[in-house]
């Protein structure tokens, strides 16, 4: 399955992501539940890569000047989101219609609508704005 997000206002939809081993019938809340731990499992893997220092800030060369050494600090990261949470925030966006989700351009209108997911198919998450007056 393909997913790819978007918000009006932006032109063209964000990079697709390919997502594998998910074909067959599924509840959109199921969907959702999966998204998310996907999500989190690529914000996780990229906090812990940015832990690592991979370029020297003035403040990392200052401190290095008066310690000794470059840094060995390690980087101050905010918490990893709670799955449970995150999937709490998804589902109640999605009832609140501040995005819409179309599979092979289809609307769907409830989380658990059962709905036939292809290898080939399309999933979009489209991000609604408020418009301000």
């Amino acid at each position: 399955m393909i997913v790819e997000s978007t918000a009006p206002g932006r032109g063209a939809f964000g990079e697709p992501v390919t997502l594998l081993g998910i074909s067959g019938e599924h509840s959109l809340r199921s969907l959702l539940r999966f998204l998310v731990e996907h999500e989190v499992g690529l914000y996780v893997a990229h906090r812990e890569r940015s832990a690592i220092l991979q370029i020297l800030t003035p403040a990392d060369l200052v401190k290095g000047v008066e310690t000794g050494r470059y840094g060995h600090e390690p980087r101050a990261l905010p918490a990893s989101p709670v799955i449970d949470g995150a999937y709490a925030r998804a589902v109640e966006a999605f009832d609140d219609e501040l995005y819409f989700v179309f599979l092979d351009d289809v609307r769907i209108h409830a989380l658990d609508d059962i709905i036939v997911v292809e290898p080939h198919s399309r999933l979009r998450l489209v991000r609604l704005v408020a418009l301000t007056g």
